[in-house]
């Protein structure tokens, strides 16, 4: 995209408003449409600490979100044991929630006026649901115990309104709790995938009677077909099958064989379907490849794509057809998707698709101030690189050239990237004055496998190249009178973030270190059995030879090269990197000389883990405030 300075918003409202905007962000996990796409739910937090429902009413051209009365985690109408982690819209504005307990899972049915019921509960560790195709109430349930993928599993129904318990409907060999769909718009057969002698098999699972039998046998895939989307009321497939090593889409009846489709195999990057339009004829695709994301239709009818119209700079999905209500004349169909950018909150879009495939589009917002605050624009943006391009995230009111204050934000991982996405933190960073410049340099994850292991065996090598070469571009493009960039990193970005400090002082203003560590050796001394596996997989102890020596900020000499102003951040009970890791940084820079509350602040957050921004205005004004003016003042 282009790099044309955006327009400065009108500021005069903050920053006390901007926070008071941000508490009404909404995250959203477990969003779903109803089977119909005439409804859609999600459980969501916000910036206040609380858990709520929300549902969308999707009949009209302008989609109606709320927020369930009374349901909240702490003033629920009927106390919810556990944690909900699912839902499952219907038509009437009613909800399935499933909440997780130990075990189990409950399964509670909401009304639209916040009236609760739990109708019952499922033995499972994992599992799935799916709602009757016609949009009515009801659930088919499969249930997994235990963590094993080779165990078998239960399916359950919920019959009527539903009114409950749940029944017993069968027992079922080993699936893959993944895919699949009704086969039939009376909701009597539902597919599932079943792992078998190796392969994965494409089965029906008949409801009335328990019983299931293989579809077919596609004879051209070793590895099995792995049905992914299905369309009841034609009966049409799409999978992906196995061929000559990798996989490919297919499409077809129930019946088999399915039809190959080269169409999707053209598109670069990685492709995943969305959704199957009722008559199997329109498929929608949403094509990936680091933080560009957008939709194709394909026609499995004719095995062509085309583009679908959507906003540029917006993560995509999930998506879903809305099917005409009985004896109503809506026109064409109307394609639902929710979407999320770096300076737009989570938007629902419309899309009216004719028979050729072509789209008129709509959005919407939630209601929230956040959904409709002017927040400061942001961009995907290529900078060049020692071996190509670095693709990064631009969030600010002011153009990066021209800004008074730049900061380099480098993510967290190593198997990690910016994603392009709402950032709450470079929000807070743009509105005081401080425009974001987010690479994902080599190493990082979403370009490929072999984009990844520049970091294998590799950390602070090939990234921490990137980070300086970029570094030297943004400086090299700004006026005199503007200060160099600052630097601010997460965990394993933080301590990307030192290294990069003290490999080239005088290119840095100021360093925003969050819960840092001081090498992947001293790490794997102090870390948990999780984080010591993941250092062991992505060689976190192997040593860098090269100008910039060993990438331990503990060594002699590292540290004292540090010249720009340093804010160490750290929960004390951060159980993913260590709080010991700061305590041991702050020790060793006093032991050189610098001068603690001068040349470095050390904030140890009491109760916080590995994010201890989370949540606190203060904190993350403070911070802001550190990027742009140094000095510290939580």
């Amino acid at each position: 995209m282009s790099g044309a300075a955006p327009a400065v918003a009108d500021r005069s409202r903050r920053p006390a408003q901007l926070w008071d905007a941000l508490t009404t962000l909404r995250s959203r996990f477990g969003f779903r449409f109803s089977a119909t796409g005439r409804r859609a739910a999600a459980l969501v937090t916000d910036g206040r600490g609380r858990m709520f429902l929300e549902t969308w009413d999707l009949r009209g051209d302008t989609p109606d979100c709320r927020a369930v009365p009374g349901f909240e985690r702490a003033a629920s109408n009927v106390p919810l044991r556990g944690r909900p982690t699912d839902v499952v819209p219907f038509d009437d504005g009613s909800v399935l929630v499933l909440v997780a307990r130990p075990g189990c899972h409950d399964l509670v049915a909401v009304q639209p006026d916040g009236g609760e019921r739990v109708l019952g509960t499922v033995p499972g560790d994992h599992v799935t649901l799916a709602a009757p195709p016609d949009g009515r109430p009801g659930a088919l349930l499969l249930a997994r115990v235990g963590d094993d993928p080779a165990a078998a599993c239960t399916a359950w129904t919920l019959a009527g309104s539903p009114s409950g318990p749940p029944v017993r409907a069968g027992e079922l060999p080993a699936l893959l709790l993944r895919g699949g769909g009704w086969l039939d718009p009376a909701g009597e057969r539902f597919q599932v995938n079943v792992r078998d002698a190796g392969r994965i098999r494409p089965a029906a699972f008949h409801v009335r009677d328990g019983r299931h039998d293989f579809l077919y046998d596609h004879p051209g895939g070793s590895g099995g077909d792995t049905v992914l989307l299905t369309a009841p009321e034609s009966g049409v497939l799409l999978a992906a099958t196995e061929r000559n090593g990798r996989h490919v889409l297919c499409a077809g009846p129930a019946s088999g064989p399915l039809r190959v489709l080269s169409a999707p195999d053209r598109l670069a990057g990685e492709v995943r379907p969305l959704a199957l339009r009722g008559d199997g004829r329109w498929a929608v695709l949403r094509r990936t490849h680091g933080l560009a994301c957008d939709l194709f239709l394909l026609d499995t009818h004719r095995d062509t794509v085309r583009p679908l119209a959507a906003p540029a700079g917006r993560v995509l999905g999930p998506v879903a057809w809305r099917a005409p209500a009985a004896g109503a004349d809506e026109g064409p169909p109307r394609l639902w998707c929710l979407s999320v950018g770096a300076d737009t909150p989570a938007r629902l879009l419309g899309a009216t698709v004719s028979g050729a495939g072509d789209a008129r589009r709509a959005e919407a917002d939630d209601g929230t101030p956040a959904g409709r605050w002017p927040w400061a624009p942001g961009h995907v943006q290529n900078f060049p690189g020692p071996a190509g391009d670095i693709e990064a995230l631009v969030c600010g009111h002011e153009d990066w050239r021209t800004a008074r204050h730049v900061v380099l934000a480098l993510h967290g991982g190593p198997a990690g990237m910016w994603r392009l996405k709402f950032h709450q933190l470079f929000q807070v960073f743009a509105d005081a004055g401080v425009t974001v410049i987010a690479p994902n340099p080599r190493g990082s994850i979403g370009y490929g496998q072999a984009f990844h292991e520049h970091v294998v065996n590799a950390w602070g090598g090939p990234d921490l190249a990137d980070v300086l070469h970029l570094a030297g571009h943004i400086r090299g493009r700004r006026p005199t009178d503007r200060e160099p960039p600052a630097l601010y990193g997460h965990s394993y970005g933080a301590f990307l973030a030192l290294l990069a400090a003290c490999a080239a002082p005088g290119l840095w203003s100021r360093v925003a270190a969050v819960a840092p560590f001081l090498s992947g050796e001293s790490l794997y001394r102090d870390a948990a059995p999780p984080v010591r596996a993941m250092i062991d997989r992505l060689g976190g102890r192997r040593r860098v030879a090269d100008e910039h020596g060993p990438r331990d900020l503990a060594e002699p000499g590292r540290l004292s090269r540090l010249s720009a102003p340093l804010l160490i951040l750290h929960g004390d009970r951060d159980d993913v990197v260590p709080a010991g890791q700061s305590r041991a940084l702050a020790r060793r820079l006093a032991e050189l000389g610098a001068v603690p509350g001068v040349d470095f602040h050390h904030h140890e957050v009491s109760g916080a883990g590995h994010t201890p921004l989370d949540g606190s205005r203060s904190l993350h004004l403070a911070t802001a405030r550190f990027l742009a003016a140094g000095g510290w003042s939580p």
